[in-house]
């Protein structure tokens, strides 16, 4: 029976370090996830501040009607961005009459 207690303290003991190695690699990998996390999330405050451009053109009348690059039209209202969705030859015959033109600032 000594023989067994003996056998079964070191299984004990071996069994107990075995855990505290999986524990420190855990620890080991949570620390090296934080690290690598804190890395990412301090990348954006490294980078320019970027602020918006303002659009090139918007809308300056309460409301127009400009066609739609993919067919059919769409009502914008006033200080709404004109982007590339709409034609070109609609934005351009919206800027002569006074519909769209540059954003105050």
């Amino acid at each position: 029976m000594a023989g067994q207690s003996a056998a079964e303290k070191a299984a004990e003991e071996q069994a107990a370090a075995e855990k505290a190695e999986a524990d420190k690699a855990a620890e080991a990998k949570a620390a090296e996830e934080k690290a690598e996390a804190d890395k990412a999330a301090a990348k954006p405050s490294q980078a320019k501040p970027t602020t918006p451009k303002a659009p090139a053109l918007v809308v300056t009348a309460p409301v127009a009607v400009l066609p739609l690059a993919a067919g059919g039209e769409r009502y914008v209202y006033r200080g709404t961005p004109v982007g590339d969705e709409f034609t070109k030859e609609g934005v351009k015959h919206a800027q002569a009459v006074g519909l769209v033109g540059k954003p105050k600032k």
